[in-house]
Parts: C-alpha cells; structure tokens; sequence
C-alpha cells in the first residue's frame, strides 16, 4: 500500500486510497485499478521496460496521439494520462491514467459485439492514419517486422517440431510485408496490437466504449491491424488454450467483424488485397514470437507458469492451419 500512495502522491493524488486491485488482462506491464477515499478510480500501470525499452518514447507517441484524436473526435472516449509536479509521465516507470468504465473480454461469442468492434477498429485505424507516421517514433525495434521475428528464431538453433514448422512458413508469413516494401505501399500510423481485450464494452448497453493499450501506436502496416484483430476475435478459445482440438476459425465470427471494418476502414486499393494474407502473417508472426520469447526466458510477455508462451506458441500454430484451411472462403467474402 505505502509504494501505491507514493506513485500516487507522485501524481497528485493526494487523498487516502480505499482499495488496491490488480487487473490481469494484459500481457506486457503490470496494471492496478485504484479507489480513492474520494471515490474516485484510476489506472496505475508498471510498464515492462523488457518490452518497452524507452517507455519515455512511448508516452511522448501516446500524447501526440492522445492530442490529435481528443481535437478530433471530442465526443469519443480517449484515454487520458497525468503529469507528475514534474511534468513527466512517468514516475519509476509507473503512469497515471483515468479510469473509463466498462469491460474487457479475451474472446468474445456475441456476434453484434464482434460486428460493433469491427466498426470500432476500423474507425480507430481511420482516425489514426491521419497522424503524420513520421511525427511518432518507433517504440519497438523491429515490431511488426515478421522477417526479423523468424530471424531471431533461427539465431536460437534450436530444433524441435514447431521451430521446423514454423520455419517451413517464413515465405508465405513475410509474403505481406514484402508486398508492401516491392509495392511501395506507404506505412501510416496504426495501433497496431488490435484485440479483443484491448477493446472497451459499456456494462449496460454492450456497446464498445473505448479502444485502449495504445503503446504500439507508430508507423506500420494498417492490413496487420485487420489480420490481429481478426486472429483474436475469430478464433474459437484464447490463445492461451492448452486443447488444441478446441483451437480453430469461426467464419461466423470473421465475416461480423470484417463487415463492420469494412463500414469504417479507409484502406489502399493495393492494401485490400492483402487483408486476408495478413491474417496467416500475424497468426504466425505471433507463434514465432511466443515460442522465441519461451526459449529465451519468458522476457517479454506475462507468464503465469515457465510452459505457458509454449502453449500459446503451439495454439497459435493450430490456428494458423485453420485461417489455411479458410482462406478462400475468407477472401469470397471481401
């Protein structure tokens, strides 16, 4: 408790807190919901300085971006961080946002909620994209950069089945990200770590509130935003699933959030025919950085026992056979 009021005095929040309670959706920082004596709710978040080597960076992206979609789009929620008397964002790493109302989910099974977020993305990545990309910096060496995460796989020499699988894949995984270097296809700003659970529901109306988790926002490719989110809410479980037999791709699900992305998105002529191939590139993407990120330690992200990034490497791998399966069916439904 005496570390919380001292972060939060840092802040300028000065009255007693009331209670202290851990929130465990996400899979990088160390994030605390906090209840002043005043009744007033806060966000206090440890960032992973592992993931985020220069977590100064990150706040300086999310103020610019925090500014340009406050002006922009005012009757939107946007999330909102403090200053310390100092003027910095951060306070040992730690950081002070608002607390908006509602909730999260890892999957979700309501197909109105699915087609809901894929308007909300979408509207999220229209928006986002009007940020000049060069007016942010990249907060992670490489993020997105499919060919460097199988790179870093390879330096392991380690061989085991789904190393040599995923291996097998690199060509087809990377085949979105060399269409947009050989086509020339501008990069803009994206949020660029879209999911379920990064994605706000109002508790009364089920109607997304907020897009939040905004430390990746850079320049990017928007495609991959469209082929994470798709890879989050079309799957059947999470990705921490251990039953690979309950692993696979509800098209019910894909074709209610692509519909609503579609409503909202502004993407290239040349993008769209990428939509679908970057569904398998981020699937994959995603096993080679769980299963990198178990071999070395569990460095990046949160583990709640040493095999869990194994399991979600092997999930992942599942799934990735399963968009196979699907990908002509996705495509007729562009």
């Amino acid at each position: 408790m005496k570390i919380f009021s001292e972060i939060s005095e840092a802040f300028g929040l000065y009255a007693q807190i009331r209670k202290i309670q851990p929130l465990n959706s996400g899979g990088i920082h160390r994030t605390y919901q906090i209840q002043l004596m005043t009744g007033e709710n806060y966000i206090l978040q440890k960032m992973n300085t592992e993931a985020f080597q220069n977590p100064e960076t990150v706040m300086e992206n999310l103020q610019i971006a925090g500014l340009y979609l406050k002006d922009s789009f005012p009757e939107k929620r946007i999330l909102h961080f403090y200053q310390t008397a100092e003027g910095k964002y951060l306070y040992q790493n730690w950081r002070l946002m608002d607390c908006i109302s509602g909730y999260s989910m890892k999957t979700c099974e309501n197909l109105e909620q699915i087609h809901q977020a894929g308007q909300a993305f979408g509207a999220f990545q229209k928006a986002v994209s009007k940020i000049p990309a060069e007016a942010l910096k990249s907060v992670i060496p490489e993020f997105h950069n499919t060919k460097a995460y199988f790179q870093k796989l390879k330096a392991l020499e380690i061989r085991s089945e789904e190393t040599e699988l995923l291996k097998s894949w690199q060509e087809r995984a990377c085949f979105v990200q060399e269409a947009y270097l050989k086509e020339k296809i501008p990069f803009r700003t994206v949020h660029y770590d879209m999911k379920c659970s990064n994605l706000l529901f109002d508790k009364e109306t089920n109607q997304p509130v907020a897009v939040i988790d905004w430390d990746t926002i850079m320049s990017g490719m928007p495609v991959y935003d469209f082929g994470d989110a798709v890879r989050s809410f079309a799957s059947n479980v999470s990705s921490s699933e251990r039953d690979l037999n309950l692993v696979g791709l509800d098209m019910r699900k894909f074709k209610a959030f692509t519909s609503g992305w579609m409503e909202e998105a502004e993407l290239l002529p040349e993008e769209k025919k990428l939509l679908i191939p970057s569904i398998f590139s981020v699937t994959v993407e995603l096993a080679v950085r769980y299963l990198t990120d178990y071999l070395q330690g569990n460095l990046y992200f949160k583990t709640e026992f040493p095999e869990q990034n194994l399991i979600r490497a092997k999930n992942q791998i599942k799934l990735a056979e399963e968009i196979l399966k699907h990908e002509s069916e996705m495509e007729n439904c562009l």
